[in-house]
Parts: C-alpha cells; sequence; structure tokens
C-alpha cells in the first residue's frame, strides 16, 4: 500500500491508549507503516511522518494543547472513540490534518494516513495540481456549453477515470434516508440512466450518504477480484447530498491522494449542479436557507485546509429602488438580481440569500484578487452595488461565524466608499 518508492512511513501513535480501535496496531503495520510511541520518537534524529491521537471524545481544551503546533508538526489525524459527527470537524477547525469519529473503518483509516504522509513529502505547486485546475475549469465550460444532464455526469466519469487512471467510476444519483440510487454514469459504459443501485447492500453508502464522508468499500463488495479499493464520495450541494461517487483505482495501486480527491470532490459537484439545472427554475431564482450557507462554509474552510486551497466570501448589497408597499415590485427585482448574479458564476460557486438588498456568494478556489475582479465585473451590469470581500487563508478565521463577521464590517467599509465602494478584510 506505500507503493514503491516511499519507505516503510513512521507513525507515532499517541492519546489515549484506551481510545484506539481493536486491530488498530495490525492493520497499520500490514499496510505497510512503521510505527514508534513517543519515547523512541524523542531518541531519534528525525520526526515521524504522521502523528496519530486517539481520544476518547473532542475535549476542545485538550484539542487546543495537542494542534496548538500544527503547522509545524507532522501532519496529525485524530480518532475519536465516541460517535459525534461533529467532533472531527471540531479537530479540523483546529488544525489536525485529518480527524475520523467511531466507528473506524481501518483500511479507510490507512488510506488516509498515507495519504497525509505523501501530501507532506511532495511539495506544492506541482504540475499535477496545475492539471487539476485545468481539469476543472476545462470541465465547467463544457457543462456550461449545452449537454444534457446525464452526459455531463458521463463526461465527468470519464474526464476521472482518465485523471486519476481508475480502473472504474460511476455517479450515483442519491438522497439521505433513501434505499436506492440510480446509476447516471458509469466509466464501462456508454449509455446513461442504465441501472438501479440497491442500496441496502451497500450499508457503507448509506452512511457515507448520511456522514457526508468519503468512505472505503471493503473487498468483498467491490465486485472486483483484485485488491483495489472502491472509495464512496458523497457529493454536497448547497448543503444537500445530491448523489455519490464511487471510485476503484487499479488492482494494488496505492490509494488516491487528497489533491486526487480534492479533483474528484470539485468535478462531482460542477456534474450535481449541472445535473440540477445549475441555475434557478423557471419560477425564479431559488435562494437557499441562511443554514446552507452555514453549512456550505463550514465545508468549504475544510476542504481548503485539507487541500491548501483558498476561497473567498463576498457580501454583495444592491440599493434598492422600488417602494417599500409594494412587494410584488420588489420580489421581481430581487429575481432579477439574483439571476443577473447567477449569470456571472461558475458551476462551483454559491449564493445564498443574506437579508435585505445583500447576498452572500463563496467563490471557491478564489483569492481576494479574484473576488475584487467579480465584483468589479458585476458592477458593470448593477448599478448601486456594494461589496465587502473576505479571503481565507486569514489569520482571523477559525469558524463561519469568523468569515461572516469579517464580511460584515468590510461590506460597511465599502458602504461608505465614494467610488470604488468595494471593502476588503485585511
Amino acid at each position: 500500500m506505500t507503493g514503491a518508492g516511499l519507505a516503510r512511513p513512521r507513525v507515532l501513535l499517541d492519546g489515549d491508549a484506551s481510545a484506539r480501535p481493536d486491530g488498530l496496531e495490525r492493520a497499520l503495520t500490514r499496510a505497510g507503516f512503521s510505527l514508534i510511541g513517543a519515547v523512541a520518537s524523542a531518541a531519534s534524529e528525525s520526526p515521524p511522518d504522521a502523528l496519530l491521537t486517539t481520544l476518547q471524545s473532542a475535549d476542545p481544551v485538550r484539542l487546543r494543547e495537542l494542534l496548538a503546533r500544527a503547522d509545524a508538526e507532522p501532519p496529525r489525524v485524530v480518532l475519536f472513540a465516541s460517535a459525534d459527527p461533529d467532533a472531527p470537524a471540531g479537530a479540523l477547525a483546529l488544525g489536525a490534518a485529518d480527524a475520523l469519529a467511531a466507528p473506524i473503518h481501518l483500511p479507510e483509516l490507512c488510506a488516509r494516513v498515507l495519504a497525509r504522509v505523501r501530501e507532506r513529502q511532495v511539495p506544492h505547486g506541482t504540475p499535477y495540481e496545475t492539471r487539476v485546475r485545468e481539469t476543472l475549469r476545462d470541465f465547467v465550460q463544457q457543462a456550461r456549453a449545452g449537454l444534457q444532464p446525464e452526459e455531463v455526469a458521463l463526461a465527468l466519469v470519464r474526464r476521472l477515470g482518465r485523471a486519476l487512471g481508475l480502473a472504474h467510476c460511476s455517479f450515483v444519483v442519491t438522497r439521505a434516508g433513501e434505499d436506492e440510487g440510480r446509476v447516471i454514469a458509469d466509466s464501462a459504459d456508454d449509455r446513461t440512466g442504465h441501472a438501479r443501485l440497491d442500496l441496502t447492500r451497500y450499508p457503507e453508502i448509506a452512511e457515507a450518504v448520511r456522514g457526508r464522508r468519503t468512505l472505503a468499500l471493503p473487498d468483498g463488495h467491490t465486485g472486483s477480484a483484485g485488491s483495489a479499493v472502491m472509495m464512496v464520495m458523497p457529493v454536497v450541494v448547497d448543503g444537500e447530498v445530491a448523489g455519490v461517487l464511487l471510485m476503484r483505482g487499479p488492482d494494488s495501486a496505492p490509494a488516491l491522494s487528497a489533491a486526487q480527491l480534492g479533483l474528484a470532490e470539485s468535478l462531482a459537484e460542477a456534474a450535481a449542479r449541472a445535473l440540477d439545472g445549475g441555475r434557478a427554475a423557471p419560477d425564479g431564482p431559488r435562494m437557499p436557507a441562511p443554514a446552507a450557507l452555514d453549512r456550505r462554509l463550514q465545508e468549504e474552510l475544510e476542504r481548503a485546509r485539507r487541500y491548501s486551497l483558498s476561497f473567498s466570501l463576498v457580501l454583495l448589497h444592491a440599493n434598492g429602488a422600488t417602494a417599500a408597499d409594494d412587494p410584488d415590485a420588489e420580489s421581481r427585482r430581487r429575481q432579477e438580481l439574483v439571476g443577473r448574479v447567477r449569470s456571472e458564476l461558475r458551476l462551483p460557486d454559491f449564493v445564498a440569500s443574506y437579508g435585505g438588498d445583500e447576498l452572500a456568494l463563496v467563490l471557491p478556489e478564489t483569492a481576494a484578487d479574484g473576488a475584487r475582479r467579480w465584483v468589479v465585473r458585476i458592477r458593470e451590469r448593477l448599478e448601486g452595488v456594494a461589496a465587502g470581500i473576505v479571503a481565507y487563508p486569514h489569520p482571523a478565521v477559525t469558524v463561519p461565524d469568523d468569515l461572516l463577521a469579517l464580511v460584515e464590517a468590510a461590506l460597511r467599509r465599502g458602504r461608505a466608499q465614494t467610488v470604488e465602494r468595494i471593502g476588503v478584510a485585511e
């Protein structure tokens, strides 16, 4: 599993020994890791390749102590013995490289630890990462160019198969609580919409949808005689699961890296938006609830930390031009505003109502300069627009509320200006 060219990665086990899942040491050793304790690590001249910390529960004080030097330490993966779905998000927000809550699937854990080790050994800004961005941009342009929805999904699985060297890739439409999924695209079949999938036979798929995290199917469920692992990735759009992506590499191939999973996640989200029309329904733009904005910001924070990406949050204010006692005219004006804004967005972008005449926009993989250019462009089409911008990474941001506080302050500065009317959180 460690692959050619990698020595046995050294993993330091710490935390609560009583919280370790049964068979953890054996699974790590069989996966090719060399396990060391704190004493051996202190005596060694070189640091371990990864830190694996097991905890009974998500104690915020202890997590902060453990992760205080997360940027300077080897990547730390945190395991929680409690089945708390919010515990991993808390650890990730404090700087953990990865985090899982019980029940722990040991093959998936080994794959995640190896991915974190490989990320640390491979420098950022590689030609592969450039190809990732180009692949996403090309795919989004193709999706907007008039393909039928299921043709978009077929293009997705084909492109992922080529980019990641997958033996198999399929896109399954399903939602939380459903017992059946529809396979709308399969890399091994040129047809679309050709199969139903009984999810009761694959509890891992239901768990991935329910928990909104990537899981690995055991070898016996893959339908393959080889040893490759099938990865199940939920596709989340506007805070809701739209389906799952099933990916299997060639037999005996190493697990997909974090950069590869990041590419798959971005492409799958773009495809899911295209499948849903990518835009508003005929009776007017559908605005996500504020809760969807909170969920999307949390997801972008976790993705940005995990894959070393940037993103921007923009708060857009447009002056009202209708009488306060004419709600129908105000509704039409607002629908027109949302429609114009959406026409300038990419498929992966997100827009939500923020009350009054304000819209909140999440622009993935966009730094502050790119967000400013977008606002300047939208101001050429809409009069009376002011904006606030906050870009992540930002030293004052650890949770979504930090982003919202900063962008609101930036918007106030923007509205106070007389010329540019764009405030940027410094």
